[in-house]
């Protein structure tokens, strides 16, 4: 069975457990940037959903989800990633985007239809390419 792990720190949107569950994904429940890196020391999920809320008062970093895309990064099966954030937060991600590459972001009110083909679209695969022969 797929596999999505579903950070949520602020909420403020829609339950969408019942369709994650509809496309066949077994739900993941993390509250918290801190509880989702403790799981992902025992799951690799296939997918990740995340909120991504600006904050400069973390110091060095600009968001809590800087620790989850770093550790996203060592896992071998590198999960899809989702973030869903305010439209204001949009003009951060390219921050975000210079270290730790492309992202994908839904902008609240998620938009149903949207996340949907997102579930419905196939993972990204990473493949490595040896030498040459």
């Amino acid at each position: 069975m797929k596999t999505l792990l579903q950070v949520r720190e602020l909420g403020g949107y829609a339950d969408f457990t019942p369709l994650f569950r509809q496309q066949g994904y077994q739900v993941i429940p993390a509250q918290g940037v801190r509880k989702a890196l403790a799981l992902l020391k025992r799951q690799s999920p296939d997918r990740v959903i995340a909120e991504f809320n600006y904050a400069p008062t973390h110091g060095t970093r600009i968001s809590s989800v800087e620790a989850l895309l770093a550790r996203l990064q060592t896992l071998a099966n590198k999960p899809d990633l989702l973030l869903f954030c305010e439209q204001i937060h949009l003009q951060h991600l390219p921050l975000l985007e210079s270290q730790y590459g492309p992202l994908l972001a839904l902008t609240y009110p998620i938009d149903r239809e949207t996340l949907l083909q997102w579930l419905q679209r196939r993972p990204a695969v990473s493949v490595l390419l040896g030498p040459a022969d």
